[in-house]
């Protein structure tokens, strides 16, 4: 019977997954955001995982260490690992966390936005690498430094 309330795997029966799959903890940590971001989807795919970093970041400092332990898959493409590496950097530079070695290794070799949709050539994109995080450039990748803020 379809009651219309997802299992936890998040599929519902018949039907394409609609929300991601609940965690066994009630955090994410940096190793599980590649194959996330890979994951099709609508908006926000590529994109959420990040956001849920951010957000987990914010609301459990004492889990910090454990979020971040382990790094990223050797084999995660350097666009996405820049991604991630930003946004860590960023969050680490704000609160005063020492920074993953692994987080100074990653870098893009283009100048890419966090957000898939983002033209960083557009009046919008401009104004976003103008008030992104100072370490942004450093990785290539450009967000707003409002985005660190999510809760």
């Amino acid at each position: 019977m379809d009651d219309g309330h997802f299992p936890a795997s998040g599929w519902r029966s018949g039907a394409a997954q609609l929300v991601p799959p609940l965690l066994k903890r009630p955090y994410v940590v940096v190793g599980e955001l590649p194959a996330a971001m890979a994951e099709p989807g609508g908006r926000g795919a590529h994109y959420w995982p990040v956001l849920q970093l951010i957000k987990d970041w914010n609301n459990q400092p004492d889990v910090r260490e454990r979020m971040l332990a382990g790094g990223i898959p050797a084999d995660t493409d350097a666009t996405t690992a820049a991604k991630i590496a930003a946004v860590v950097h960023a969050l680490c530079a704000r609160d005063g966390h020492p920074v993953p070695p692994w987080v100074m290794q990653a870098r893009s070799p283009v100048d890419v936005p966090l957000v898939p949709a983002a033209d960083l050539t557009s009046p919008f994109g401009q104004r976003m690498r103008q008030s992104a995080p100072s370490v942004c450039g450093y990785h290539r990748v450009y967000f707003s430094a409002a985005t660190l803020d999510s809760t």
